[in-house]
């Protein structure tokens, strides 16, 4: 999505050129280290070359909202990642490492440390008919896949369409403000939070580790969900990688709910009513006969 709303460049960055975080020589204690599974939240922007920043991804709600990037599909939530893996682009990896925990921390990356440099090469010309034919109804700033490779449609004329293969931020010089809440410390920590970082979701799902092995219960939607059936390997890879585990045990839990039973009331008998007793008819034998 593109940014929209932009952000004064600070006074204490003016006359400074963006730069690479230099990577910290030792993580004081209680800092995040190489290979911490990680949790954050973050704003992200792009800076502009007169200064201003337009924020373009974020994990607040609220900050989505007031910079006019608010997706309503989208989840507003810290997230998870590993630090040194390259999982998110390399200027801001390297800025994990020796960061504190729970402090904000501000890092300003170049392209080259960042989504790269645009290739003019990977702008390409395609004939509208050729994009119809992919069932896409081309329109400038649409993302579209060609052939495994995706795109942005930049420009239309002529009955031609203009894509850009390049990376949306390629070129740019972003800048990260985050805060990492926790790193995770137990193997069970560990374990959940390579789960959360591989499927995108550790909700619903337990671990136990003894020694070498861990006992993972999954979730009711690894049951449904398509991904799971191709992450699991990841997952699997990356445990073992990270938590030096001989054995993974993944458990799918079937339990059968019991239905509540019906409470049988017996029906209420008619009270019978008593009737009046009779009195005793007493006869009266004359005197002359007795």
């Amino acid at each position: 999505m593109p940014p929209k709303k932009t952000k004064p460049k600070d006074e204490g960055q003016a006359g400074q050129a963006a730069s690479a975080p230099e990577p910290r020589q030792s993580a004081p204690k209680g800092a995040v280290s190489d290979g911490d599974i990680i949790t954050l939240d973050f704003d992200a922007y792009i800076v502009n070359a007169d200064g201003t920043e337009e924020l373009f991804d974020t994990t607040n709600a609220d900050h989505a909202k007031a910079g006019d990037i608010f997706n309503e599909k989208a989840t507003y939530e810290p997230i998870v990642t590993v630090v040194g893996q390259g999982r998110v682009v390399p200027g801001l990896d390297r800025s994990f490492k020796g960061a504190p925990i729970g402090e904000k921390v501000s890092v300003t990356i170049p392209p080259s440390e960042g989504a790269g440099e645009r290739q003019p090469n990977m702008v390409e010309i395609f004939s509208v008919r050729e994009i119809q034919k992919q069932d896409i109804d081309p329109e400038p700033g649409m993302r579209v896949q060609i052939k495994n490779r995706i795109g942005t449609i930049t420009s239309m004329t002529s009955g031609r369409v203009r894509v850009d293969f390049n990376d949306p931020l390629a070129g740019k010089t972003l800048k990260y403000d985050y805060t990492v809440h926790r790193k995770a410390v137990t193997p069970e920590e560990r374990a959940l939070g390579i789960v959360e970082a591989d499927f995108g979701s550790s909700a619903g799902f337990a671990a136990s580790v003894k020694g070498e092995t861990l006992d993972l219960t999954l979730s009711e939607m690894c049951k449904y969900d398509c991904r799971w059936f191709t992450l699991k390997y990841k997952v699997v890879s990356d445990m073992r990688q990270m938590l030096g585990l001989a054995t993974i045990n993944f458990i799918e839990q079937y339990v059968k709910k019991e239905e509540p039973k019906e409470e049988v009331k017996e029906e209420a008998k008619p009270e019978q009513k008593s009737e009046p007793a009779q009195e005793e008819e007493s006869e009266v034998i004359p005197d002359s006969e007795r």
